[in-house]
């Protein structure tokens, strides 16, 4: 898959979706505003709580499967 030198595209995910669980309030209601207006934003409405743990699951899981140093 994705082989890295140095963790920082795991770090960055890592970081990126523990931003997004945290100031969930700043961007969560401007991406539920926008979802609504379509029939498949219906369905990704149920997903988009779920972002910051796909980041961070995805975070994770790249930093395990590196090669270590």
């Amino acid at each position: 898959m994705l082989e890295l030198a140095k963790p920082s595209i795991a770090v960055a995910l890592v970081a990126a979706g523990l931003w997004l669980a945290a100031f969930g309030n700043a961007w969560a209601p401007g991406a539920f505003e926008l979802l609504p207006a379509s029939e498949v934003g219906a369905w990704l409405e149920l997903f988009v709580p779920f972002l910051p743990m796909l980041l961070i699951g995805l975070g994770a899981a790249l930093f395990v499967r590196r090669k270590p140093e």
